[in-house]
């Protein structure tokens, strides 16, 4: 049965994340606050003394460290507090404060890269290497890899500035989206009868409802209203595709697809052969489709139908304690210290485990230098929800390997590898889950989840991905994005990716706004590292599964942080991206899977 949400205050404790790790209180909290108040001023007047020599330099170096650290666990804590609850103004402008400071502190130091790149860079790389300033290495050879793209310092100040001024977008998307449209969304019945509020939290689960009804009213009631709001989400995307290029051109990049790669060191080739790859492979992925209406004898197939589990004799259910364990069991191949971590992390409150009234939508592991690795969850007992704790717990490993293995400036991993060790995880945790029974159903449902986790990994997130190359290119090259030509080019995108198994009548019309729910829209070509994550994760599980000796690997990769170009540090995996080979392998284990329930269901 779909649980409604309830509010904040009737959470128990337990359920809860444990914030007094970082701040006893609320108090406490503005107590640094005000202390760090002052770091603005004081890292202003390093101005024109950091390269004076290299002594200097790293006295300047490590008295920013310690200001960045010390703002970004103000930050962590306030950000978290407004998640709780984003209905509760207290959060809200807790955050607000914290971002504020953060935005001084990077317009006090905007002078500092313009000051590092005055110096020739053959007398920088000599510092570096005959120094204590040799520690820096990783992050001083970034700011040179930057020199093309770094403004005077008067510039640099003007973009800091405009950060502030432009963050609004994502904000009030993030207030509209999950404060303002769940408090407008209607009932409906769950598959008991049993009438429910629509909420970001209980949308995936009625939708997997063996009850087609329930979907079919679960999708319009949510799309109905979100239709309803698309004119002014596409205001606000359209706002944050144009900060994106504002930021890209101001920088003098070629567009904002390659600003955003830049700093992964990722060519744009990747990003667009992941799409064309993915295309190459949408048959395999239209044949599960159409077997999926012919198990389920359908005579119609429509999007509400697709993430219904397959077989739907088995009503697995679970509570938050049997994922945990779950999880705990499906890691055990990653050692003892992995493990029993992670175990006492759960024992330990990392965890915000359940939908409340207000509370921030989706799921995701966070944190500081300074704190545990969290996790924000909303947890409602489908099999999806024990993954996407399994998926959260491998993020929050990864971080709580690099912060333990490195030092504060080197401890933070790049985007583009941070999820493999979340869907290593899930991949390990499917694998466990099918050795657990010798029943025939159960093993096709499983095998059907693992489908759909390439579904919604490797082929929505790389829809998505190809979905935001449009929007950008439609701004650069003089369009707008208005709710029209949005809702137009997604379906289109849809119809795409999901093939001649699907009606695409009436009943699915209003799909063409699903883009407006998206919150990693506004993450700036974010979503395709799921994609590639897949593919490393298939790989990297494949073998530890198998024994080949890559844990040694594995964990090494998860303690390095930042410590090296990420694709390097994949290459410690046996997994290299600028090659096809990890798609194609990814692939040819979807194309197994759905040969594997075939088999199973229909011979």
């Amino acid at each position: 049965m779909i649980k409604e949400p309830v509010k904040r205050a009737d959470v128990p404790l337990e359920s809860t994340w444990d914030l007094t790790v970082m701040f006893k209180t609320v108090k406490d909290w503005e107590k640094e606050l005000k202390k760090a108040s002052e770091l603005p001023e004081k890292l202003a007047a390093l101005r024109d003394k950091a390269t004076e020599s290299p002594e200097n330099l790293l006295q300047v170096i490590k008295t920013i460290l310690n200001a960045n650290r010390m703002a970004e666990k103000i930050f962590t804590y306030a950000h978290m507090v407004q998640d709780q609850d984003l209905s509760d103004s207290t959060g809200s402008e807790m955050n607000q404060k914290a971002v504020d400071l953060l935005t001084m502190l990077a317009t006090s130091l905007s002078w500092f890269n313009p000051e590092v790149l005055s110096v020739p860079e053959e007398t920088m790389i000599k510092w570096i290497n005959d120094t204590p300033l040799s520690t820096y290495r990783v992050w001083l050879k970034d700011i040179i890899r930057n020199r093309p793209y770094i403004l005077s310092a008067a510039e640099e100040r003007i973009m800091v500035l405009a950060s502030d001024a432009t963050r609004g977008f994502s904000g009030t998307f993030s207030k509209l989206n999950n404060v303002e449209i769940p408090a407008r969304l209607p009932e409906v019945s769950d598959e008991n009868g049993k009438a429910v509020k629509l909420s970001h939290g209980n949308f995936i689960p009625l939708l997997q409802s063996s009850n087609r009804e329930v979907r079919k009213n679960a999708f319009n009631g949510f799309f109905q209203e979100i239709e309803g709001n698309k004119e002014t989400l596409a205001s606000l995307l359209d706002g944050q595709v144009r900060v994106n290029i504002f930021q890209a051109k101001a920088r003098n990049y070629p567009s904002a697809l390659e600003a955003s790669l830049f700093h992964d060191r990722v060519n744009k080739t990747v990003y667009k052969s992941l799409i064309s790859s993915v295309h190459d492979s949408l048959p395999v992925m239209h044949r599960y489709y159409r077997m999926k209406k012919r198990l389920m004898k359908l005579d119609k197939m429509h999007i509400y139908d697709v993430y219904t589990p397959t077989v739907h004799d088995v009503d697995v259910k679970y509570t938050v304690n049997q994922a945990q364990n779950l999880t705990l069991e499906a890691v055990k191949p990653l050692g003892e210290l992995y493990a029993n971590t992670l175990r006492q992390g759960f024992k330990n409150r990392w965890t915000d485990k359940y939908e409340n009234i207000g509370k921030r939508s989706g799921a995701y592991s966070g944190g500081c230098y300074d704190s545990p690795p969290y996790m924000l969850l909303n947890f409602s007992g489908t099999l999806g929800s024990v993954f996407t704790l399994a998926h959260e717990a491998g993020h929050s490993m990864h971080s709580w390997f690099s912060r333990k293995n490195q030092p504060y400036h080197t401890s933070n991993y790049r985007i583009l590898v941070a999820e493999v060790a979340s869907i290593t995880n899930e991949m390990l945790l499917a694998n466990h889950l099918r050795g657990k029974t010798e029943n025939r159903d159960i093993i096709a449902y499983l095998i059907d989840s693992q489908i759909n986790d390439f579904r919604t990994t490797l082929f929505r997130q790389t829809m998505f991905a190809e979905f935001e190359l449009l929007i950008h290119r439609q701004v650069e090259q003089g369009g707008s994005l208005s709710a029209n030509w949005l809702n137009k080019t997604y379906l289109n995108l849809v119809k795409l990716y999901h093939g001649n198994a699907f009606e695409f009548d009436a009943e699915d019309s209003l799909i063409e706004t699903e883009w407006a729910r998206i919150p990693h829209f506004y993450y700036n070509f974010y979503v395709y590292k799921y994609a590639t994550g897949l593919a490393s994760a298939a790989s990297i599980s494949s073998r530890i599964l198998n024994g080949d000796g890559v844990i040694e690997g594995y964990l090494n990769f998860l303690s390095s942080g930042g410590s090296k170009p990420p694709l390097e540090l994949l290459k410690k995996t046996g997994v290299d991206l600028e090659t096809p080979v990890p798609v194609e392998d990814a692939m040819k284990k979807l194309s197994d899977l759905v040969t594997d329930l075939e088999n199973l269901l229909e011979k």
